[in-house]
């Protein structure tokens, strides 16, 4: 009888998912949201590792915390779960497990306008605080109802995508013949009685294109829940969510899924920080697979981190228990590198924590996102023909 190796780190959750879902359903979760060459999702993750820690000594690490604080609500360590839709795919409880799971490690879940299970049922089943992420709908009353409900449900605040509405590339679900899943059924739907209401078929064409900056007023109207911005990536942008009253903000390309080309999340974080200063809080979401992640990311001023796709690798692999282990592993090594650093709490990390890439070491990054993408070759995300391309990319 073959014993399988313990899970001690996300990539291990990773790799045991791989062997747990179906396969076409693995891939279309890791290849679909990261775009048709996988550029931008594997630069979120080669631009982490780039970043190096520094680490001090005989700083006396005997107490740590590891709380902190987000729109005024405590939260024990700053991970949080990102909106991320239909969590059935990975486990029959989806949402249900991963809010309780988030409750039990004392954090924050985002709940995903296209959720397996509807605002209703996971407020009830929750053990902790909700945030709500909502898509805005060219039916603004559709908009409405679901703001409305999940105010009405005590969800603590609202989190608008704005980095992918409706306008994204699908050629790699074209090229390689996606099919989406038949029983996937959008539950904040059921029971709403307006017409043309979105479908797994329909989704991202019903997202409003034309919304912009002064739409905000309008959204601020219909509820008293804070308003957090997902989505942004220049420092431009940043400066206009403060003008506009914006509570926080989410540094996020939609895991490398929405535009081909851009940044890492990390190499965006520094100007959006300072073009915020103390008007906004800043988070981050990209790429987050290790503790040693999150402290790099809270080093360049980033409030939590948001982790993704690591919820469906939990969830895959032991639902509500794998998903409380995922985050207990994130948890640990945080800790961990926080005490090698001589940090005593997160509130106090500050960009001395790391040494940044310059003129002389962007040549390890490119090396990075090169050996990263030669694994996906290897593994079957990539094919020789994207390898190639994406490997002409990062060399010019």
């Amino acid at each position: 009888m073959t014993t399988q190796a313990p899970l001690l780190t996300i990539p291990d959750y990773e790799a045991r998912a791989r062997e747990t879902m179906p396969i076409a359903l693995f891939d279309r979760l890791f290849s679909t949201y990261g775009g048709p060459t996988m550029f931008s999702n594997t630069n979120n993750l080669a631009a982490l590792e780039a970043i190096k820690l520094r680490p001090r000594v005989l700083a006396d690490v005997s107490n740590r915390s590891l709380s902190t604080e987000v729109l005024g609500q405590k939260i024990d360590s700053p991970i949080m779960l990102a909106p991320t839709g239909t969590h059935q795919r990975a486990h029959p409880q989806g949402e249900l497990a991963a809010a309780r799971a988030a409750g039990a490690a004392g954090t924050i879940m985002s709940l995903s306008t296209a959720s397996s299970y509807s605002i209703e049922e996971v407020a009830e089943a929750a053990t902790g605080p909700l945030w709500f992420q909502l898509y805005f709908f060219k039916d603004r009353e559709l908009t409405e109802i679901l703001v409305r409900r999940a105010q009405q449900a005590g969800y603590s605040a609202l989190m608008l995508t704005v980095d992918n509405l409706g306008a994204r590339s699908t050629e790699r679900e074209d090229r390689y013949a996606y099919i989406l899943d038949a029983e996937r059924i959008l539950k904040n739907f059921v029971g709403i009685e307006l017409p043309d209401l979105p479908n797994r078929d329909n989704f991202g064409d019903m997202f409003e294109s034309a919304l912009n900056w002064s739409d905000l007023e309008w959204l601020r109207s219909l509820t008293s829940m804070p308003i957090v911005i997902k989505g942004i990536q220049t420092a431009e942008d940043a400066k206009l969510c403060t003008e506009y009253g914006v509570e926080g903000l989410v540094v996020s390309n939609h895991g490398g899924h929405a535009l081909e080309g851009v940044s890492g999340t990390i190499q965006i974080l520094p100007e959006v920080v300072e073009a915020v200063g103390d008007r906004a809080e800043v988070y981050i979401d990209g790429g987050v697979r290790r503790g040693t992640d999150v402290l790099k990311c809270l080093a360049l001023g980033a409030k939590a981190v948001f982790i993704g796709r690591p919820i469906f690798w939990g969830l895959s692999v032991g639902g509500e228990d794998g998903m409380r282990r995922v985050l207990e592993i994130l948890r640990n090594e945080l800790d961990v590198a926080m005490g090698l650093c001589g940090l005593t709490d997160v509130k106090n990390a500050e960009p001395s924590l790391v040494a940044l890439p310059n003129g002389s070491n962007n040549h390890t990054s490119m090396l990075d996102a090169l050996e990263r993408s030669a694994k996906l070759l290897e593994q079957g995300y990539l094919t020789r023909h994207e390898f190639d391309s994406l490997k002409t990319k990062l060399l010019m």
